[in-house]
C-alpha cells in the first residue's frame, strides 16, 4: 500500500482476497474505505465488502463491512496508537455460490508511513456483466436443448441449499442437515451480537428449518485457539445462545425445539498453525464458525 487513495478490484471467484501493508503511529491515523458493488447479471444486487485490520501477530484489530447497491458507498474508522506497528489490512467478498464483489477504494491518513507507491492507480471498476450491448446469450437458431432432451445437470443430485453470505457450507447426510457459519461475517471481533448484514443467511437458514426439520436444531459455536480456554469456551456459548436467541425471536419457528452449546477450540476443521510451527490465518479463520444441526424429516 501508498500514501494517497489505493484502488482495486476484487470478488470470490477470480480475484481475492487482497492483502495490503503499512505502518501506523505513534499517533493519530484515519482508514477510509469505499466500495461499489459489481452486480449480478448485468443488474445491481446488494453485496457487502469485509475490510480486516490485523497486527504483525495476525491478531484480527478490527472488521469493518461495507455494504452497497449500485453506488459507492464510504466507511471511515479512526484510532489512536502509542507506538508504531506494522499492520495487515485483508479485502474480502463473501463466500457464496455467485461471483460477488467489486471496486474498491483505501485512503491510510494521519500518523502512517508506507513502503510502496499508490497501487491500481489507473483501476476502473470491473465489468462483469454476464451479457453486453449486441452481444445476447442466445444467438438465433440456438435452443436450449437439443432433440431427446438434455438433462440440467450431470451426475449427482442438485442442492437445493446453496451457502449465501455468512452461509459457507451445507453437508447432507441421510438424518442431518449441518450449515456451518462464518463467525467472522455473522459477528465482529470478540462479539456476540450478530451483525445486521448476516440476516440473508441466517433467513436461509430458517428456510431450511422450515422445510426440512423435524422439530430437532442443535446450535453449536467454535473459536479458533487463539486466547486462553475458558474464555473461548465462554465466546462460543454467547454466540451460538445469540444465533439461537435470533432464530427465535425474530422467526418464531413454531415446534422447533432448539438447544445451543459451546465447544470453544475443542474441534477444529483447518489447522490453527502451518507445518512451520507459523501462524496460519487462513485456518484460524476456518475455526471461528457456528453449526447449525437440522435433524431432518423422514
Amino acid at each position: 500500500m501508498g500514501p494517497g487513495v489505493n484502488k482495486g478490484n476484487v470478488d470470490n471467484k477470480q480475484n481475492g482476497p487482497n492483502y495490503y501493508y503499512f505502518y501506523a503511529g505513534p499517533g493519530h491515523v484515519d482508514l477510509h474505505y469505499a466500495f461499489r458493488e459489481m452486480g449480478v447479471f448485468g443488474n445491481p444486487f446488494r453485496q457487502a465488502l469485509s475490510f480486516d485490520l490485523y497486527d504483525d501477530s495476525n491478531k484480527l484489530i478490527t472488521h469493518d463491512a461495507i455494504i452497497s447497491v449500485d453506488k459507492m458507498e464510504k466507511l471511515s474508522r479512526a484510532d489512536d496508537l502509542a507506538v508504531r506497528r506494522k499492520l495487515l489490512l485483508r479485502v474480502i467478498s463473501p463466500s457464496t455460490a455467485l461471483r460477488l464483489g467489486g471496486y474498491y477504494e483505501i485512503e491510510i491518513t494521519g500518523a502512517a508511513t508506507f513502503e510502496g507507491n499508490a497501487t491500481g492507480a489507473n483501476v476502473k471498476p470491473e465489468d462483469t456483466a454476464l451479457y453486453h450491448s449486441g452481444g445476447p446469450l442466445y444467438k438465433a437458431g440456438a435452443e436450449l436443448y437439443k432433440s431427446g432432451g438434455v438433462a440440467l445437470y450431470k451426475g449427482g443430485a442438485v442442492d437445493l441449499y446453496r451457502p449465501v453470505g455468512a452461509l459457507i457450507k451445507v453437508q447432507e447426510s441421510p438424518n442431518e442437515l449441518r450449515l456451518t457459519l462464518a463467525a467472522d461475517v455473522l459477528f465482529d471481533f470478540d462479539a456476540a451480537t450478530i451483525r445486521p448484514d448476516a440476516q440473508a443467511a441466517l433467513d436461509r437458514v430458517v428456510e431450511i428449518i422450515r422445510t426440512k426439520s423435524l422439530g430437532m436444531v442443535r446450535i453449536e459455536g467454535f473459536t479458533d485457539s487463539k486466547g486462553t480456554a475458558a474464555y473461548n469456551l465462554r465466546l462460543s456459548r454467547m454466540r451460538a445462545e445469540s444465533v439461537e436467541r435470533w432464530l427465535n425471536d425474530r422467526e418464531r419457528l413454531r415446534g422447533t425445539v432448539f438447544s445451543s452449546r459451546g465447544f470453544g477450540a475443542t474441534r477444529f476443521v483447518a489447522p490453527n498453525t502451518k507445518p512451520d510451527g507459523s501462524d496460519d490465518s487462513e485456518g484460524r479463520q476456518k475455526n471461528r464458525r457456528v453449526e447449525i444441526i437440522v435433524q431432518k424429516r423422514d
